[in-house]
């Protein structure tokens, strides 16, 4: 059984989040930004989910307001780029800062698109959604 399958199982298999420094995410976004609100160490928060598809499949990448802002910018260009996200601050560090690049490379970027031709489907942002309320609630 791969990771990716074994988290399916256990739930939470189609969440994905930056939580250690220089950790990175490259995707293409593939639907409307989602508001997840919750709490986190007891306080309540809200955070942004984007639906994402990366070399690994379909995500919902759940990331904060500033980073949510920078992808926002390039909404135009959902469907010709791929971007990369970039952490750069500790585990649990909360004033952490949020890289965002445009990938550059065509083939990186077909890829991506490929990947979500072939494995996406926009009824499976649903199903991530539910997951990640659940997931922010707890």
């Amino acid at each position: 059984m791969s990771w990716k399958a074994g988290l399916d199982q256990l739930g939470g298999g189609d969440l994905t989040f930056l939580s250690e420094d220089g950790e990175a995410v490259v995707f293409v976004v593939v639907g409307d930004l989602v508001v997840l609100e919750g709490k986190f160490k007891g306080k309540p928060q809200v955070r942004a989910g984007i639906p994402i598809v990366t070399e690994d499949g379909f995500f919902i990448f759940i990331t904060g307001k500033r980073l949510a802002r920078k992808i926002g910018k390039y909404e135009k260009h959902f469907d010709d780029t791929a971007f990369m996200a970039v952490r750069h601050g500790e585990q649990g560090d909360i004033e952490s800062r949020y890289e965002l690049k445009l990938v550059e490379s065509k083939e990186i970027t077909d890829s991506l698109f490929a990947v979500k031709v072939s494995e996406f489907k926009p009824t499976m942002i649903a199903d991530a959604v539910k997951a990640a309320n659940d997931i922010m609630k707890q």
